[in-house]
């Protein structure tokens, strides 16, 4: 099912130095990326894509610890979530993991500028994220170019358009995230992606894994293994298709 490209939350989360990097990734496996989709397929998530980037080699603690992009069938759906207590229980759990600096917020429209920490969407169609190949990048800042520069540089990039089916990109100060979404693998080389990391002084890209949860909410279970540097596209029935 396609979604509109405005109703997509995209989440920057920063490990909060109260945790340590395993007990980081234990509360990923066993308890952030399975209850995301367990607990909020009912109430409307139509696609979700994790990826953990936390001790990575060489990445700067500037650049997210794990990113994510989750589609809702609208805006309004997302906010209605908040009348649960399923919605409201599952948020709270994530004070103790996170620093303030994490957050995820709605794009708008990409229009040739990048504004901190503002998420855009740089196709104006909806798609379905949780079908076809998506491409992540994430990376840091060259230290030698100023914050504003550096948005700059990557805008250049954007404004050549793509002819991806869909993306998503945030810049910081000190970060980029993107994600591309194509219907088939693309050709390596030469693309938007590859110009966006030749803006950037440390870079990882990856294909997000198709990954299903064979499990309940009420099951024993250990969790889900999940490596550094993985991204997962979580394949789920949603409720509109049942």
């Amino acid at each position: 099912m396609k979604t509109d490209p405005d109703a997509v939350r995209v989440w920057r989360g920063f490990r909060s130095p109260e945790i340590d990097l395993p007990a980081f990734y234990q509360r990923l496996e066993t308890v952030f990326v399975p209850s995301t989709v367990l607990m909020q397929i009912d109430i409307g998530l139509q696609a979700y894509i994790p990826t953990v980037l936390g001790g990575l080699p060489e990445k700067p603690d500037t650049v997210p610890d794990e990113t994510a992009i989750l589609f809702w069938e609208s805006q309004q759906t997302y906010r209605d979530g908040f009348r649960t207590l399923a919605v409201r229980t599952y948020t709270l759990t994530h004070g103790a993991v996170y620093t303030p600096a994490s957050g995820a917020e709605f794009p708008v429209g990409f229009s040739g500028e990048l504004q901190a920490n503002q998420p855009y969407s740089l196709v104006d169609r909806a798609a379905d994220w949780m079908q076809g190949t998506v491409r992540h990048l994430v990376g840091a800042r060259p230290e030698e170019v100023e914050p504003e520069d550096f948005r700059s540089h990557l805008a250049a990039v954007l404004a050549k358009g793509t002819e991806a089916e869909g993306g998503i990109v945030c810049a910081g100060d000190d970060y980029l995230v993107y994600w591309q979404l194509d219907l088939a693998q693309p050709a390596p080389g030469g693309g938007q992606l590859e110009e966006l990391a030749g803006q950037l002084a440390w870079s990882h890209t990856v294909t997000a894994e198709p990954t299903e949860l064979d499990v309940g909410l009420w099951e024993e279970w250990p969790g889900l293994p999940i490596e550094q540097g993985q991204s997962l596209n979580m394949q789920f029935e949603r409720r509109s298709e049942r």
